[in-house]
């Protein structure tokens, strides 16, 4: 247990692009089925980056005077009444949908979208703090085998999974749109899931598309390339059997119908800032199945991630390109903010 009673954390103070302040907080106490627990590291996600910039979306789901920050992993130091299962030391990381598990959604298996469902990190206090509270059943034991340094990109990783598994991918032909942290991410998942060929499709982002190259793309798509004619061209004009849309981008979205192959599956985890113009009639005459994608499946998508990572099926380490004491979050902020980056993480102090 902590001997601290204070802590400054990054909190969201001004409905204002960046916005944020170092302030001073109590260090939170775990209510009953609650852990305590004392931050290793916390990794930046897109949705961090829309809270900086304080879009649409983010002014109608974040209080101001939230600490943000979901992508996570610590150390246990405390237990609230009625915690089993874990243990003062574990180190773990953060399933950041909190479902309250009596809904329709959570007792058909779909707790990630749990119709009472909070984020952690976005309807609540998160990880950009020395010290923060959760359900013990959203904590997850980090696996031997993951480097302790990589710990919190299980969120962004375990999305990449699940994007991936709404359609075939052993054996198949993979579009990935859009190379964000996610994008990469699921280069390596469907290389290691036996994909036959991954096309990987960015605008402009150079340094990304060379990771994506170095991660076993074998072909990689930008701006001054024909997206649709060239998919159809490498698949001998029948089209990938999976897409994938990262991007949140109309375009990519409309280039990734058109480019999968009859009955052909589309996953979409991009987000948009305008309801995009889709190309229904290739919807229809193509017999797509389109899926949206919301989180990980709890705790399905876990299982899938820690039998990778237990085999040492993925390489995470050329995606995080940056690293941060977590202090100098600004600064990370505003790579991130450039794009000049893979994944970047922050370091807490022991």
């Amino acid at each position: 247990m902590t001997t601290a009673t204070t802590m400054l954390a990054w909190t969201k103070m001004r409905g204002e692009e960046d916005g944020f302040e170092l302030i001073e907080h109590q260090v939170p106490k775990p209510n009953a089925g609650e852990i305590l627990v004392r931050t290793r590291s916390a990794s930046i996600c897109g949705t961090d980056l829309h809270i900086w910039l304080w879009d649409e979306w983010s002014r109608e789901n974040v209080e101001l005077g939230t600490i943000t920050g979901h992508e996570t992993s610590g150390e246990i130091i405390q237990l609230g009444d009625g915690v089993i299962g874990h243990q003062i030391g574990d180190h773990i990381a953060v399933e950041c949908h909190i479902s309250h598990g009596t809904c329709e959604r959570c007792m058909e298996g779909n707790a990630h979208v749990c119709e009472r469902g909070e984020i952690f990190g976005v309807h609540r206090h998160g990880a950009f703090a020395p010290y923060f509270t959760i359900p013990a059943m959203n904590a997850r034991k980090v696996p031997d085998e993951l480097d302790e340094a990589f710990a919190s990109i299980q969120d962004p990783l375990g999305n990449a999974i699940h994007t991936l598994s709404g359609g075939p991918v052993a054996g198949c032909d993979i579009a990935i749109h859009g190379l964000g942290p996610i994008g990469l991410f699921a280069i390596d998942v469907a290389r290691a899931q036996g994909a036959r060929t991954i096309i990987a499709v960015d605008w402009q982002n150079e340094m990304r598309m060379k990771i994506a190259a170095d991660l076993g793309a074998d072909l990689v798509l930008g701006r001054g390339d024909d997206v649709v004619e060239t998919i159809l061209r490498t698949t001998n004009g029948k089209g990938v059997d999976t897409s994938c849309e990262f991007s949140g981008s109309p375009t990519a979205l409309a280039n990734a119908l058109r480019s999968t192959r009859v009955a052909g599956h589309v996953n979409v985890l991009g987000v948009y800032g305008t309801d995009p113009v889709v190309p229904i009639n290739e919807v229809v005459f193509r017999y797509l199945t389109i899926k949206g994608i919301n989180g990980r499946r709890i705790w399905e998508t876990w299982d899938t991630m820690h039998d990778l990572l237990s085999t040492n099926a993925l390489n995470v380490e050329q995606i995080v390109t940056h690293r941060f004491h977590w202090h100098d979050f600004q600064s990370a902020m505003a790579l991130v903010k450039s794009g000049e980056c893979g994944k970047v993480i922050l370091d807490f102090d022991e």
